[in-house]
């Protein structure tokens, strides 16, 4: 069966909306195979906004990981995974899937017709208020490397990919349906006056308590804390640096404060600390972890600490 690409990026500026596509619309078209509409049963209607189940959290962890390691052998920031460009990449995974066409913008069928209903970037919008955004899509790939491989050989995926104006990712992904079988969808954005911290170039687990961290963002000075402990004093700001987690297994939130004159802000990432035993049994898997922790440990939870959360 044949494969399918397509991507597509947009940077808002000052005098609006620019919008370019890295593969022209004939190109997507002749390689996409012909549709038996009536075949599918429309499962979506309208411009996104509904939540879909997650079919393989681990092929979806996979691709992060390979993003973040493509970029940052190239000099560039690792992008931080946000649940709400999740939440946009898996609505359109499975909206391509069980609706069975092949597009960045998003469509309905009507008594079996396709019908356009929202650009990609409206889409992504229901959930996310980007200030820059670009897709890749893909389909008919059957792992997380394979579908990454094809992406990177593609000149317009490979530079939304590496795009250092890029600094969080969320992806989807679908199976079981549509011509061919399986639908990626990365989306990427920034949002005006956001700095993502970033803990091991966003993976999900750790067993070693040393790690490296990334903050985006132009800082005068920084300090930093693990879960609910205290500040460590003020020092210059840094954006790639080392940090020690603390000595207990389970998941972690590393928080920061950064200013600069008069402006301040708030960052924060987590990362699960796993013992050296539960690595060992897990090795086989780790590249194939999820990308969510449980943080349901209650037993691990020290009594009467700060209960210290990080939502991104």
């Amino acid at each position: 069966m044949n494969r399918g690409f397509w991507a597509c990026s947009v940077m808002k500026f000052r005098q609006g909306v620019i919008g370019i596509a890295a593969i022209l619309l004939l190109s997507c078209l002749a390689t996409a195979p012909s549709i038996a509409a009536s075949a599918w049963e429309v499962a979506f209607t309208g411009c996104g906004g509904a939540d879909v189940a997650v079919v393989n959290s681990e092929y979806e962890a996979r691709v992060v990981e390979l993003v973040n390691r493509e970029r940052v052998a190239n000099g560039v920031p690792p992008l931080k995974r946000t649940a709400a460009l999740d939440k946009a990449a898996r609505y359109h995974a499975a909206d391509l899937a069980l609706d069975n066409y092949f597009s960045h913008d998003t469509h309905d069928r009507n008594n079996g017709a396709l019908v356009r209903v929202c650009s990609a970037f409206e889409r992504m919008r229901v959930w996310y208020n980007y200030w820059a955004a670009a897709e890749n899509v893909a389909a008919g790939y059957r792992t997380p490397e394979a579908v990454m491989q094809g992406w990177l050989s593609s000149e317009g995926h490979r530079r939304n990919i590496l795009n250092p104006d890029l600094r969080e990712i969320g992806v989807g992904y679908f199976s079981g349906a549509g011509d061919y079988g399986a639908y990626w969808v990365q989306d990427f954005g920034s949002r005006r006056d956001v700095y993502p911290m970033v803990i091991n170039n966003d993976a999900p687990t750790t067993a070693s308590r040393e790690v490296s961290v990334y903050i985006y963002g132009d800082w005068s000075e920084m300090r930093l804390r693990n879960n609910s402990g205290a500040w460590e004093a003020w020092r210059p700001f840094a954006s790639s640096f080392a940090w020690t987690l603390d000595d207990r297994p389970g998941e972690q939130v590393v928080s920061a404060e950064l200013r600069k004159g008069a402006q301040t802000y708030a960052a924060c990432s987590r990362i699960t600390l796993v013992t050296a035993g539960a690595a060992e049994a897990m090795n086989g898997y780790q590249i194939f972890l999820p990308a969510v922790s449980a943080g349901n440990q209650p037993s691990q939870t020290p009594p009467n600490e700060e209960i210290v959360t990080c939502d991104w």
